[in-house]
């Protein structure tokens, strides 16, 4: 059951109470009221009667007096009229056959005195009693020692009572039914127009922020509960929000900084393999040499391979400066195409050698880049040398190069595709890290694509990696127009 048909039916209810008890109140005081006019009209009909009476019965005229009784019993509003002695006898009626008779106790006159009027709800009478004094033209017929020779009773229907209670009742219960139901509609329009409409936006905003929208938002455009209400929402929301910030931060930096380490101690391992393995192979050459020979060609050997074991050192130490200094590119007019075909013709040999077929497909209106080529060159050179290497018993390498439009603007895209072995997807996030490498020991440092990296980030630009295992890898360059 929603809240809105709650509130619609507690109110209906509550309404529906009220209207039964005023209209409980108002039947209740419409009948005393009623029955109040029968009861005048009883007192009105008694105190004529009694003035009819008076002069017959001071003469004792007995057949007037009846005639009288009879006259008046007539009435349509009259249910009886008789008068009683001070026991309660009837003595005469406008009715023959009560004389005599002897009323009910609780109708009979109790010393001397009228009793309260009689209410009979079974016949629908209201019964009064009033006194027949003793005067002075008594005397005749009475003694004068009785004050109250015995009472008029007169009798008044009051069937109109019911039918004015039934109609009224019927009035207040249509009155009740059409402003239940006018109510019902108008607090159904107020609560889905002013109040539904808020609360089911609450209600929506609070499910978004329960998925995890933190940025969310209640409308805090009214001074009401409502308003207060959205605003300690929003309140609280922010709370979350920072809180869920610092800690993604918190997070994020604790990420980094193991990773940091992480690259560290990857760094120093590769260092440590780079240098300690030449300077093992050249600790061999020292050791022999300093044994002596006079063989002339091992001396001479010997002695090439110190200096290969230190050019293997020193290139891995430039590589290492390189990579740390990232020394700012010298940007100057580059024509790309050019650039691309010197680094395939510095490749060919290479090419030739590991049976690679290649193709170079250049946009013919491809605009001059503010970029430094030498840089650029050592870039292309480096994912080349990958990608031939991915490629061991042949295949095909595609170089393109176009213009491409990215949300940052508009790139120069250079695209190196090869048909090689692929890169492990649990690879993929490390190939730019320094020292990492998944070459034979020897073969390779782990700094060529971490350099690249930095350069083409210096350039402003971007390197994206698409890559599946046994189908070939695609490296994307993209360089800014302005150079970054």
């Amino acid at each position: 059951m929603t809240l809105r048909f709650r509130m619609i039916l507690g109110i209906g209810a509550i309404l529906f109470i009220v209207i039964l008890v005023y209209a409980l109140i108002a039947l209740r005081s419409q009948g005393n009221y009623l029955q109040g006019l029968a009861r005048h009209e009883a007192d009105l009909i008694a105190a004529v009667a009694e003035r009819a009476l008076a002069r017959a019965m001071g003469q004792g005229e007995t057949e007037v007096v009846q005639a009288i009784l009879s006259r008046i019993g007539e009435h349509s509003v009259l249910a009886g009229i008789r008068i009683v002695d001070p026991t309660g006898r009837i003595r005469r009626s406008n009715r023959p056959e009560e004389i005599g008779q002897i009323l009910p106790p609780g109708e009979r006159p109790r010393n001397g005195n009228a009793p309260e009027p009689v209410w009979d709800y079974r016949e629908q009478t209201v019964g009064v009693f009033r006194p027949i004094l003793n005067g002075p033209t008594c005397t005749g017929c009475h003694s004068r020692d009785r004050a109250t020779l015995g009472f008029l009773s007169v009798r008044v229907s009051f069937p109109a009572i019911d039918s004015d209670v039934a109609q009224q009742w019927t009035f207040m219960i249509l009155t009740a039914v059409l402003s239940l139901v006018a109510a019902g509609a108008l607090i159904a329009g107020f609560f889905t127009f002013i109040l539904g409409r808020r609360i089911d936006a609450l209600s929506h905003t609070m499910n978004r922020v329960e998925a995890g929208d933190l940025t969310a938002r209640v409308p805090e455009d009214t001074p009401d509960e409502l308003g207060r209400l959205g605003r300690s929402f929003n309140a609280m929301v922010a709370r979350l929000a920072d809180a869920r910030r610092q800690l993604e931060d918190r997070h994020a930096e604790q990420i980094r900084r193991a990773q940091s380490l992480a690259s560290l101690g990857q760094m120093a391992a590769g260092i440590a393999h780079e240098i300690n393995n030449p300077i093992a192979g050249m600790q061999n050459c020292v050791r022999t040499l300093l044994k002596g020979t006079r063989d002339e060609a091992k001396h001479t050997q010997y002695l090439e391979m110190l200096r290969e074991g230190l050019d293997r050192i020193g290139r891995t130490v430039g590589h290492l400066l390189n990579f740390a200094r990232e020394s700012k590119p010298q940007l100057t007019q580059t024509n790309l195409p050019p650039l691309l075909q010197r680094c395939l013709v510095l490749l060919e040999h290479d090419l030739a050698a590991r049976r690679v077929s290649f193709t170079l497909a250049v946009d013919g209106k491809l605009p001059v880049l503010l970029a430094d080529p030498h840089q650029l060159e050592q870039v292309f050179l480096n994912v080349l040398k990958n990608a031939l290497e991915a490629m061991p018993v042949g295949g095909k390498l595609t170089v393109s190069a176009g213009l491409r439009q990215r949300e940052a603007g508009p790139f120069v895209e250079v695209r190196v595709a090869d048909t090689g072995v692929g890169i492990h997807p649990e690879n993929l996030p490390r190939i730019f890290d320094p020292f990492f490498t998944t070459k034979d020991v020897g073969k390779g440092t782990g700094l060529g694509l971490s350099v690249s990296y930095g350069i083409v980030r210096a350039h402003g630009g971007f390197i994206d990696v698409d890559t599946e295992v046994g189908t070939g890898t695609t490296v994307s360059i993209a360089l800014p127009l302005n150079g970054g």
